[in-house]
Parts: C-alpha cells; sequence; structure tokens
C-alpha cells in the first residue's frame, strides 16, 4: 500500500485503447470510466502478481515462455513468466477442435489480495507491466459469474470515502475460437464491499460491462462513497454465456481508498 496524491481525470488513460487513440463517444467502447472527480489525497492498492519477494507458494518463476530457464534466485529479472508448478486441469484438450488442454491454479496473499485459477503471468519489471491470463467457463444450472480477482483495503476518514476499483483487461479468444465456444454474452462484473463487522462483507455496489469480442485492451472502473472504518474489498468476475469458456488477460488492478489528511488548524475537518 503506498501514499499518494491521485488525480482522477485520468481521460487520457482509462478511456484510450491499446494503442493509446481515444475512443470516439458515438462508438460503443469496451471500458467504462467517470473522469469528474478532484485530485484527492488516498492509498491505493494493487495485484502483487510480479513481486517475486512475495509469490505465493505453488508457482515457479521461469525466464521463457516454455519453462526451460528457471529465474536466478534474488533476483529480478527484467522480465519473466510465473507458471504453476502443476496445476488443476480445467479445460481439456479436443482433438476434433485442435484446442488444449488448461491446467490453472490460484494465487492467493491471504486476506490482502487474491487471483482465480491463472494459467501463467507475464511480467516486465522494468516497465512494471503484466499479462496474467485467468479462466472461467459456465457453470452449471444459472451460470453464476465466477470470481476472478480480489483486491482489500481500509478506509481512514472522519466521513464517507471515495472508493474505487479499476481494472485494465483484455478478452484473447484464442481457445474460444478453436473449441467453437466464443460470444458476444460474456461479461465482467465489478463488486465494491464493505465489512464493518467481522465476518460479514456486504455489497455496496456494482457494474456490469460486456467483453466486446474484438476489442482491446480495455479500463472499467465502479466506485462509490463508503463510511469510514470499514474494511473494502474489489473483487472482478467474470459471467459466461451457456457453453461458452472466457480466457481474460488482466494487465493491471488497483483499489484507491481516500484518506483524511488532518487540517491541524481546524480539529476535526481534513484537507481538501
Amino acid at each position: 500500500m503506498q501514499s499518494l496524491t491521485l488525480k482522477l481525470a485520468l481521460v487520457s488513460l482509462l478511456g484510450t485503447s491499446a494503442c493509446g487513440v481515444p475512443q470516439p463517444p458515438e462508438e460503443e467502447l469496451s471500458a467504462e470510466t467517470d473522469t469528474a472527480e478532484q485530485p484527492l489525497h488516498g492509498e491505493e492498492v494493487s495485484l502483487p502478481l510480479c513481486d517475486l519477494s512475495n509469490m505465493p507458494s505453488g508457482w515457479s518463476c521461469w525466464l521463457d515462455e516454455h519453462q526451460q530457464a528457471p529465474c536466478p534466485a534474488n533476483q529480478t529479472p527484467a522480465w519473466f513468466w510465473l507458471r504453476p508448478e502443476a496445476g488443476t486441469p480445467y479445460v481439456h484438450a479436443d482433438a476434433s477442435l485442435g484446442s488444449r488442454d488448461v491446467a490453472t491454479w490460484d494465487l492467493s496473499w491471504g486476506e490482502d489480495a487474491f487471483y482465480a485459477r491463472g494459467e501463467s503471468v507475464f511480467c516486465e519489471s522494468t516497465t512494471e507491466t503484466y499479462q496474467a491470463s485467468t479462466w472461467s467457463q459456465h457453470s452449471a444450472g444459472p451460470g453464476l459469474p465466477l470470481l476472478q480477482s480480489r483486491l482489500t483495503s481500509f478506509i481512514q476518514h472522519l466521513r464517507p470515502a471515495l472508493t474505487r476499483g479499476t481494472v485494465f483487461v483484455s478478452f484473447d479468444e484464442a481457445f474460444c475460437a478453436s473449441a467453437g465456444g466464443c460470444t458476444e454474452a460474456t461479461s465482467l462484473i465489478l463488486v465494491l464491499n464493505k465489512r464493518d463487522t467481522f465476518p460479514t462483507w456486504t455489497e455496496v455496489t456494482r457494474r456490469e460491462f460486456p467483453l466486446i469480442r474484438g476489442a482491446p485492451e480495455g479500463a472499467f472502473e465502479v466506485k462509490a462513497r463508503i463510511d469510514p472504518i470499514n474494511e473494502v474489498s474489489f473483487e472482478v468476475y467474470v459471467r459466461n454465456a451457456s457453453n461458452s469458456i472466457s480466457e481474460v488477460v488482466f494487465h493491471d488492478m488497483r483499489l484507491f481508498t481516500e484518506k483524511c489528511i488532518p487540517d491541524m488548524s481546524t480539529p476535526g475537518q481534513c484537507l481538501p
């Protein structure tokens, strides 16, 4: 967690496509953000996917995509791949369709952060960027959304504080295209929760966005004002249509909470 003064006017970043070109407002967008906020003091947490000093068990670091050269001990390479050491079969190969086996494993940092059904993570430490592949498929029955990732934080303020979750993702269609399971009905669901009494979490708000086929990397966000002295969590789900399989690639995920900087000249107030 790091302190920062965060300008929420991220229109040049959050409203752009992967190549950095702003999308015209009249076109259907693959991402939605709200940029009408003033600069705020706050704290931000992010997925520690590429922090080798804090890597959960069950994953290994490699210098190459095909797991031929392990990462040197006690060093962080300029770029590297994380792979499950064993993995659990999640999707089985279908020779008639030319689709491959997919084995996944979760990454967990206790209650601080969680990343579900990951197949691989590519990290570029010089630019602090990553591409993290996570999988989901339609579940039996009503096809409930599947949790893909979670971040938690705490609100330190004197009044309801702005809380915002942002995720950058892309929809990799290579597998679903080979398996005949791509669909226009796949969606991304963002949820903010609060916990004022342990152990119960209460949903505050959610937003659902279509994952548009062929769209570049997009930014999606959800926000609300949440009462102080609350734990908060930001969760990302994927909803799949019947018989569909989705590989969603995470490029960034962050949870921002507004923080009170006490105004020493006016006791009980915060600096603007």
